[in-house]
């Protein structure tokens, strides 16, 4: 799933920095991100466990994509482009056939193994619960079945991440310090090109 991430979808948090008072809010941003996505069927009906992994291949160095913190905040080197990874569970809300095969709706719950951003964290990746409400428009439907485009779709990610961000008072990085929570919520557009075939 090539796509475009939009993050702090309702405007970012105001940090302070603490040497001078000042306070700023932390912008938002768009990048490409690049999502490969495996899913298989339960036993429950309408319920999938899926596995994804998350890279952002265009990212600056210059600052971490997750925080927005630069090298020079962080007193050190970024890798900015390393990937994250999601494991959960996605439950169908509303299926493409109840649509006419227009669009469908999913609601997915997972373990997001991501950069660590929280003041006590030891490790470099966290784990975080992460929300999203997915919807797939089925824009070449109308192609014959045979055909690669007719199960590319236009995806459209709402992602809230609830655990594992700096909460105000948090002082993260070091000199900086949260007046407000992060705000998680992000939106992901792309599409969805499938490189397996489709199991009937």
């Amino acid at each position: 799933m090539p796509s475009m991430i939009r993050t702090h979808l309702f405007g970012g948090p105001t940090v302070e920095t603490m040497s001078t008072g000042a306070t700023h809010r932390l912008p938002s941003s768009t990048s490409l991100e690049l999502i490969i996505v495996a899913a298989a069927k339960t036993a429950v009906p309408k319920v999938s466990a899926f596995t994804s992994i998350q890279w952002l291949p265009n990212a600056s160095e210059a600052r971490n994509p997750f925080t927005l913190y630069t090298a020079t905040d962080l007193g050190g080197h970024v890798h900015a482009n390393a990937a994250t990874v999601t494991l959960g569970l996605s439950g169908s809300v509303l299926t493409a056939p109840r649509t006419r095969g227009v669009v469908d709706l999913d609601v997915n719950v997972g373990d997001l193994f991501s950069q660590a951003a929280r003041p006590e964290d030891e490790r470099a990746y966290t784990h975080k619960l992460d929300l999203d409400l997915v919807t797939h428009w089925h824009a070449f439907g109308w192609t014959g079945t045979d055909a690669f485009l007719h199960r590319v779709t236009v995806v459209g990610i709402l992602d809230y991440v609830a655990t594992g961000l700096p909460q105000a008072g948090d002082e993260v990085p070091k000199g900086r310090l949260f007046v407000s929570d992060a705000r998680p919520a992000a939106l992901i557009i792309g599409l969805s090109l499938p490189i397996t075939p489709e199991v009937k």
